[in-house]
């Protein structure tokens, strides 16, 4: 049977236009068989991958997150906020659970800080290897996590098509990329928390064009004037998700065809 993975993005608040996306794939009939995610991107695909949940229900719970739920100011010199309260926030939904008891396989994509290589994460707590996925630099401190210091996941893999094709062994690979169009009219940053996000974004940009044109289809949501930060409009990004999906279905079930998935399954 040939295995369908799908790669999500990191893309922070846009992240949330990923659920839309898997919403329609699954009411199409498209079969996910694996999961790969980074940054907030890895947030979304364990929440999925943990079968625990429907898309509904994520969906709803997407609805009412806030900064707050996920950020905690701390005195440190390694960042603004301390990365704990994330993996708090997945262990309320998740637990305990580690990467041997999800209904799908899922891979995690991190960034060690010493040595600014990639880091797919496949074992132990999933709560923790999110957190260190979503370990942005100067905002959050990085997270302690294998035994290694990482951080988060853009810097060398925003669109994680290879950790879904190598480590998981996919043989289509959709990609969804929830940046596109993010950086069309952006003003200039304004803070700290600005400068890190559009910092991250520039660094983030080249490896997902160049690993988002190995993927056998790429799934643009365009996110034109929202910013990474903005959770505020949640609604909009779960429509503009839903757009993207909705109009990519025609074409995306032709080349599961061409693969042998007849009719997407």
């Amino acid at each position: 049977m040939t295995q369908i993975g799908i790669a999500l993005s990191g893309g922070a608040a846009r992240c949330i236009a990923h659920l839309s996306v898997l919403d329609v794939l699954q009411k199409a009939g498209i079969p996910i068989h694996l999961v790969a995610g980074t940054s907030g991107g890895s947030m979304v695909g364990a929440l999925y991958a943990s079968g625990r949940y429907t898309v509904d229900e994520l969906i709803h719970q997407a609805s009412r997150l806030n900064w707050w739920h996920v950020t905690q100011p701390v005195m440190s010199h390694q960042g603004l906020f301390s990365s704990d309260r994330i993996g708090r926030f997945l262990h309320r939904f998740l637990g305990d659970l580690t990467f041997d008891r999800l209904a799908l396989p899922l891979a995690v994509v991190a960034t060690d800080v010493y040595t600014g290589s990639k880091v797919v994460l496949q074992e132990g707590s999933v709560a923790k290897a999110v957190q260190a996925s979503c370990s942005l630099p100067v905002l959050f401190k990085p997270t302690a996590c294998g035994g290694r210091l990482l951080m988060d996941g853009g810097f060398v893999s925003q669109i994680p098509v290879l950790a879904a094709r190598h480590e998981l062994a996919a043989d289509f690979v959709i990609a969804v990329d929830v940046n596109y169009g993010g950086m069309d009219g952006r003003r200039p940053p304004r803070n700290m928390i600005q400068i890190a996000t559009h910092m991250a974004s520039l660094w983030s940009r080249k490896n997902a064009e160049e690993e988002g044109r190995q993927a056998d289809y790429l799934l643009r949501v365009n996110v034109s004037g929202i910013s990474l930060t903005d959770l505020r409009r949640g609604r909009e990004l779960l429509q503009r998700g839903r757009q993207a999906a909705e109009s990519s279905l025609a074409e995306l079930k032709r080349r599961l065809e061409e693969k042998g998935v007849t009719g997407g399954r």
